[in-house]
C-alpha cells in the first residue's frame, strides 16, 4: 500500500500557514509513503536514555497536539508548542524551530564535556 495526500487537499492537511506557492510545490513533489515504511520493529528507544526536544504547532492536524503532548511527555522532552502552527512549521515557523535545534545542541554539548 502506498498513500500521498490529495494534491489539491495538500495545503489544508500539511501546511495552512505556508504561501501558496510553497504549499503547492509541496503537494506536486511528494512522495508516497510506502506501508513497508512501518514494518520495521524499534529496538530501543532513544528517549528512555537520552534528552530530548521537540518543537510541534498546535493546529498541526496529521498529528493531533494531544498526541504530540502524550509523546513528549512519557519521554520527558523539552517541549516548544507553537500556537496555530501547522505540521510543516519548520517552513512556516523556522526561526522558533532553529532555536529549539540550537538549545538541544547546546544542552548536549554542556552534557558532553561535563
Amino acid at each position: 500500500m502506498q498513500a500521498a495526500i490529495d494534491p489539491a487537499r495538500f495545503r489544508d492537511v500539511f501546511c495552512a500557514d505556508v504561501s501558496d506557492a510553497d504549499a503547492g510545490f509541496m503537494a506536486i513533489s511528494q512522495r508516497p509513503v510506502s506501508a513497508t515504511a512501518f514494518d520495521d520493529p524499534a529496538t530501543a528507544a532513544a528517549w528512555r536514555t537520552r534528552p530530548s526536544w521537540a518543537v510541534f504547532g498546535t493546529g498541526d492536524y496529521p498529528v493531533a497536539p494531544e498526541l504530540h503532548r502524550f509523546s513528549y511527555d512519557r519521554a520527558g522532552s523539552t517541549v516548544t508548542e507553537v500556537e496555530g502552527a501547522s505540521h510543516f512549521l519548520m517552513m512556516s515557523q523556522p526561526d522558533i524551530v532553529a532555536g529549539v535545534i540550537r538549545e538541544a545542541a547546546a544542552a548536549s554539548a554542556v552534557r558532553v564535556a561535563a
